[in-house]
């Protein structure tokens, strides 16, 4: 083992699955770090910013303000706004336990070369792949900081380059790709730092359109801070960047590129095997958020310990995401629902027509045909209890292989 890997274990080890399990062994431990992480110096009320609250017994995961707030003419009354601690953070309205999150979290940030969602599936004992991999695209969210500083500085040095990973669907015309060609590829334009004593810093990936100055330049400007030394090839597209330095490096007739810009390039090269060895490729949907997912990895692969807690706290920043927001999807059947009661009052079968066009399933779009849907007044019947958002404690399990 080499001398490096010894050092980062050393300091930088991640708790194991037993600790974690100490730290956390139920949803009430998980509501409280939650509490303690959103309000590290107490409880303050997002309403009316009181300090003054007090935790509900029935309910620990919800916090009463117990301040008081005024009103459009001034009048002071009594705030009793309550607030969850998961409200309006990455949980936001989740159906999960805690716990699942936690867990989920602790092997998605610890884990050297990721999880993909039928493995987590599978480790968190989670019924539906729709479910694992909504909670997965939703902590590869949390996994972008949206204050993250940029790249180098003042006389800094930043490699910048781009390169591609093969992909093509069916409805991709039929080339070879070759060169410079877009078929079947997905561009990728890449900066890292480098450190005065040879070593890689932090770095930056994003999907571009093309190999121009008008997709290169953009990506440097935001990724880069204003006086940075921009490293790169012999591409003209880097040119006359703005307030940046450029040291342009025309490679000589059968010199290849990864001899001068040594670090971008194996931070490409471990890019694709690990799209590969994990993912099996990248699918050109949702091949940003995947980038972003090697970036934090990367920029934190010697710093596990803390990546849990980092995790969770930018989860905390951006807020919840619904599957609508990921997928970039329409709820259909809500949007034909609403028209055919609204103003432009479409026909049934019309709503019933764009519904079954859109996907949904045949027997959940002729609710559309029944003229006494959607009601005017709904009322819900639970044939079940509400479930709380704790779980209850769990008691002793027994597991027997044979």
């Amino acid at each position: 083992m080499s001398h490096q890997h010894v050092f980062r274990w050393q300091y930088d080890r991640p708790p194991s699955l037993e600790q974690f399990n100490q730290m956390f062994p139920d949803d009430w431990s998980c509501a409280a770090y939650l509490a303690k992480k959103r309000w590290p110096d107490g409880f303050v009320c997002p309403h009316c910013g009181s300090r003054k609250g007090w935790k509900l017994r029935a309910k620990p995961w919800v916090w009463e303000c117990g301040g008081e707030a005024a009103d459009a003419d001034g009048v002071l009354s009594p705030c009793r706004k309550q607030t969850s601690v998961i409200a309006h953070t990455i949980m936001h309205k989740t159906h999960l336990p805690l716990r699942t999150w936690f867990l989920a979290a602790h092997l998605v940030a610890t884990h050297s070369n990721g999880i993909s969602a039928l493995q987590l599936q599978g480790k968190l004992g989670i019924g539906s792949y729709k479910t694992a991999w909504l909670l997965l695209h939703k902590l590869r969210r949390a996994m972008v900081d949206p204050s993250r500083e940029p790249l180098g500085g003042d006389g800094e040095v930043v490699q910048v380059d781009e390169s591609e990973m093969p992909f093509r669907r069916r409805t991709d015309p039929i080339g070879d790709g070759r060169g410079r060609s877009k078929t079947g590829k997905i561009i990728i334009g890449g900066a890292v730092e480098c450190l005065e004593d040879g070593r890689m810093g932090r770095i930056r990936l994003e999907v571009i359109k093309g190999y121009g100055r008008d997709d290169l330049h953009p990506f440097v400007l935001r990724n880069t801070y204003e006086g940075s030394v921009i490293m790169t090839d012999g591409n003209t597209a880097y040119r006359h960047l703005p307030n940046r330095l450029h040291d342009e490096n025309v490679l000589p007739k059968y010199v290849q590129a990864h001899h001068i810009l040594k670090h971008i390039h194996r931070i490409f090269s471990n890019l694709k095997r690990w799209a590969m060895g994990v993912y099996h490729g990248l699918r050109r949907k949702h091949a940003d958020i995947y980038l972003q997912e090697f970036v934090f990895r990367w920029n934190r692969r010697r710093h596990y310990r803390s990546s849990f807690d980092r995790l969770l706290g930018i989860g905390f920043k951006i807020g919840g995401r619904s599957y609508w927001d990921i997928t970039g999807k329409q709820p259909v059947f809500r949007i034909l629902k609403e028209r055919v009661r609204g103003a432009d009052m479409i026909t049934r079968q019309e709503a019933y027509e764009e519904a079954r066009a859109a996907g949904v399933s045949k027997e959940y779009a002729k609710r559309l045909l029944d003229p006494s849907y959607p009601p005017d007044s709904i009322s819900y019947v639970r044939r079940k209890p509400r479930r709380p958002v704790l779980a209850k404690q769990r008691t002793a399990f027994v597991f027997d292989p044979y």
